[in-house]
């Protein structure tokens, strides 16, 4: 390397006009929480979606020849600020789900920020590490440092940051190569190169990569546009099939909640939408995640519906909690199940990932006097539930219905996994009930989500959110139709499906890919360690 390629990468900072190295540990503490809430703006409103391509630049400047307890601070500042703002709905869910004072939910909910945030500290932690050793390489150890170390924390869901893209259709159509991992690290290199666009590094490596990283973005926004257009074309090709989605917005409970006046569990509410439906020309009809139905209890409701279903020959997806006995011990399974328009009961799905803390308790959570504690603050949300073994579909006149129950829409791999690699006639059916997290933005999140595994697997999607928005997606994740939140809506929609269609690239490997980004990070690391540090006086 010449000695452009030697300089000490503090020095060539102070040399960018205007721009030197932020020494004052307050302007760091300033621009740490500028980029946390820069980043979580997007999450709040969608419209927002722009931030993110410059959202992380503020942290970048103020991580420059800090320390690394220093770089772990600020970013577990910018992290805590993200996530205050990302899931400041956690504030509600614990009031619903003890009817815990505010002040209480907010040091609830403060202490999940704050431990969610620890990742991007220890993301900020090993970029700067990685930064001191290989000061040519930002464009490499940012990016795969913040992904590979948020994909390793032990978190309950991972956080993926394209997910607050799907408002701006050219971006995300890269996904169904890479995944919505694949397109963190494109975000981050965006960023990366702004980056060091505005502190002029220079040196052949750097100025390489540069390059290759300008090239590549500019690639990826082509191959999006081109896609878009095809996957519009295609659609508009498609076979279609009408489709009834009910979203009741119930209120959330902690109890099995008894029917409204007027109706009961052989004639809930649902079931009078679902007529209207049928009668609208519905094929089927789905009724969205619930937390009691008495459908696999009760002989009198499972008639009903049989003798409701035949009367309106339009077939009947719904969820319900199934108890079977399972070496002498019942066990209750979180289900969805499929009432043929001849009122058998043709196919049922168990939910295979369950929500920690919701549906089970981790190992740890289960040692005696813990457990006590654990259902205490908990309470009745908490119902342990068994896990179903297999991923299922549902066959209506050609199309292959793939249910799933709430977040296991948060899970790509997973959901890749499901739909396998025959994708002819797939549709994505997603349920959930997202009442408990009260009118803040988390079931538009939850819907955003939902949308990218569409664009990954190259498949139709609804998502059926009990409170709304309920939402029908294209396999370019172009919504179809929609409802309004925070209410009582029925939505008929003329579903596209393909008896042909074939898998993504991201579809076929989506386990492998998810392992790519934590290798290339572990020979990241691999060549730090084996590159002594540079002694030109200064250190990054």
């Amino acid at each position: 390397m010449g000695s452009a390629g030697k300089l000490d990468i503090c020095f060539l900072y102070r040399r960018a006009a205007g721009l030197p190295i932020v020494r004052r540990r307050g302007q760091q503490l300033l621009l740490a929480l500028l980029s946390g809430a820069l980043l979580c703006l997007p999450w709040v409103d969608g419209s927002l979606y722009w931030t993110a391509w410059f959202g992380w630049l503020p942290l970048l400047f103020a991580l420059q020849g800090v320390s690394l307890a220093r770089a772990a601070l600020l970013g577990w500042l910018a992290g805590s600020v993200f996530y205050l703002g990302t899931a400041y709905w956690m504030v509600h869910f614990a009031v619903y789900l003890k009817g815990l004072s505010l002040p209480v939910s907010v040091l609830l909910a403060a202490l999940f920020w704050l431990y969610c945030g620890a990742a991007i500290g220890l993301g900020c932690l090993v970029y700067r590490w990685l930064a001191r050793r290989l000061p040519q390489l930002i464009l490499l150890s940012f990016p795969l440092s913040i992904v590979g170390v948020c994909a390793l924390f032990p978190g309950l869901f991972d956080i993926r940051f394209s997910e607050t893209q799907v408002a701006f259709l050219i971006a995300i159509q890269g996904a169904d190569m890479v995944g919505a991992k694949g397109m963190d690290l494109l975000i981050l290199l965006v960023n990366g190169l702004l980056f060091q666009l505005l502190v002029g590094l220079r040196g052949r490596v750097a100025s390489a990569l540069a390059g290759a990283g300008a090239v590549l973005v500019l690639g990826w926004f082509g191959y999006g546009w081109l896609a878009l257009a095809h996957w519009d074309a295609q659609v508009a090709d498609w076979q279609h099939m009408r489709v009834g989605l009910v979203q009741p917005n119930d209120a959330p409970t902690r109890r099995i909640p008894a029917p409204p006046e007027g109706y009961s569990r052989q004639y809930p509410e649902e079931m009078e939408a679902t007529s209207r439906l049928a009668a609208a020309g519905a094929r089927w009809v789905a009724w969205p995640e619930a937390r009691y139905k008495g459908y696999f209890d009760h002989q009198s409701v499972r008639q009903a519906y049989t003798d409701q279903v035949l009367a309106m020959g339009t077939d009947l997806l719904f969820h319900d909690v199934e108890t079977r006995n399972r070496h002498a011990e019942p066990i209750s399974y979180n289900t969805v199940g499929w009432l043929r328009r001849d009122g058998e009961l043709a196919g049922q799905y168990r939910k295979m990932q369950r929500v920690p803390f919701g549906e089970y308790l981790p190992a740890f959570w289960q040692l005696p006097g813990i457990s006590a504690l654990a259902h205490a603050v908990l309470g009745d949300y908490l119902r342990p539930v068994g896990a179903g073994d297999m991923h299922t579909s549902f066959a209506i006149d050609g199309m292959q219905v793939v249910p799933k129950i709430c977040y296991e829409t948060a899970f790509p791999a997973f959901i890749a996994d499901a739909v396998g690699e025959n994708v002819n006639g797939k549709v994505l059916l997603f349920v959930s009930q997202d009442n408990w997290f009260g009118e803040t933005s988390q079931p538009f999140q939850h819907r955003a989500i939902s949308i990218m595994r569409a664009v990954e697997n190259r498949v139709p999607m609804l998502h059926l959110i009990n409170n709304g928005p309920s939402v029908a997606a294209a396999p370019s994740g172009r919504p179809l139709a929609g409802t309004p939140a925070f209410s009582r809506a029925e939505l008929l929609v003329d579903l596209p499906y393909s008896v042909s269609a074939q898998p993504s690239f991201y579809g076929r490997h989506a386990g492998l890919l998810g392992q790519l980004w934590l290798v290339m990070l572990a020979a990241l690391i691999l060549l730090a360690l084996l590159t002594p540090r540079r002694q030109v006086g200064l250190t990054p």
